[in-house]
């Protein structure tokens, strides 16, 4: 078969692999198959937040793409308001962690 499909409602959240995993991180790629790149699914409760981490040594690059509720990317301690439809993508040597808002944040991460 030339492709695969997964719903993420069907996937269980665990920590995984990525520097910066999380609890609330459903693993779609690894769920897919895919090997190039991570991507997640990340469904923080209200006022829950992410590592904070940066890419500096391992020049991966991360993606955040809001698709339900509101919170804000930290970026080397400047707060950026994320809600759906936004898209962020932050440089390797800035520090980045999620910080969800009261109505919490799900967002699609995407990792190399």
């Amino acid at each position: 078969m030339g492709y695969r499909v997964v719903a993420a409602a069907n996937l269980s959240a665990e920590r995984g692999p990525h520097p910066a995993a999380s609890p609330y991180d459903k693993g779609i790629g690894a769920a897919l198959g895919v090997e190039r790149f991570g991507i997640y699914e990340v469904e923080l409760p209200p006022g829950a937040e992410t590592v904070a981490h940066d890419h500096a040594e391992d020049g991966a690059e991360d993606v955040y793409a809001v698709i339900g509720g509101s919170g804000v990317v930290l970026v080397d301690g400047a707060e950026v308001p994320i809600r759906p439809g936004t898209f962020i993508a932050v440089d390797q040597a800035s520090t980045r962690q999620v910080r969800a808002g009261d109505d919490g944040i799900t967002f699609i991460a995407v990792c190399r």
